[in-house]
């Protein structure tokens, strides 16, 4: 069971921004505010890029990203996914490790319709390769031509090729 306070008003907030397909915001970071509290730490609009750049080390956080899923055929198609990304930097210690599991499920339960989940320690789990084959990997029948993760952040599937195989 959770303890994890997410009682924070600006989480809703720009949940809700995020989750608009009419708004830039495109990521934001959650970290903790004491022991069992988050609060908004930063969020931007510039992508997996600027948003990677936020994790650090010794923290535990959870990152959340708009990814753009298009179909590039005679009709473009274009939807979006929310990924949340739970990062447990390299330095955190055993105990903090150990409650992040409950804690991180509570933080679900709280924020609905996040479609694709994702758990890193080193900044080479959060690059655009490794997120691609996961969401393809994690999808349904109708895939997508590219993944979108901000501003010239962009995966094409054809272009993953004979790589595909080492991200998965």
């Amino acid at each position: 069971m959770s303890n994890l306070d997410c009682s924070d008003p600006a989480i809703q907030e720009i949940w809700e921004q995020l989750a608009d397909p009419k708004q830039e915001l495109n990521w934001f970071v959650l970290n903790y505010d004491g022991p069992a509290k988050v609060k908004v730490m930063s969020s931007g609009t510039g992508g997996l890029k600027e948003l990677a750049e936020e994790f650090q080390d010794d923290q535990v956080m959870f990152g959340f990203l708009k990814v753009g899923a298009e179909d590039r055929k005679a009709v473009t198609s274009s939807r979006q996914k929310t990924c949340m990304i739970t990062w447990i930097g390299e330095g955190v210690g055993i105990m903090k490790k150990a409650k992040v599991g409950p804690q991180r499920q509570g933080l679900i339960n709280e924020i609905q319709g996040i479609q694709f989940y994702l758990q890193a320690s080193e900044k080479a789990d959060v690059d655009m390769m490794h997120l691609a084959s996961e969401i393809l990997r994690s999808g349904g029948a109708h895939k997508p031509t590219h993944y979108i993760f901000g501003p010239d952040q962009e995966v094409a599937l054809a272009d993953m090729g004979s790589n595909f195989k080492s991200y998965v």
